[in-house]
């Protein structure tokens, strides 16, 4: 979710909340859809998608910390 998240392939918003917040210190976000009732299933799914690009690679967790969890 964060790699998509930080993409910016399918919202803007976690940088318009960034520049609302440290940069302009307005907060006032413009953000978009601007209602939740606007954000769909499939808007959801997206950030639990596999990233479509052939350059990335997934994390690749040491054997350890898998055992762990």
């Amino acid at each position: 979710m964060v790699c998509h998240v930080l993409r910016g392939e399918f919202s803007k918003d976690f940088f318009e909340g960034c520049r609302a917040i440290l940069i302009d210190r307005d907060r006032n976000p413009k953000w978009d859809p601007f209602r939740l009732e606007l954000i769909t299933d499939g808007d959801v799914n997206c950030y639990f998608s596999k990233i479509d690009d052939e350059d990335w690679e997934d994390l690749k967790l040491p054997p350890y910390a898998i055992d762990k969890f």
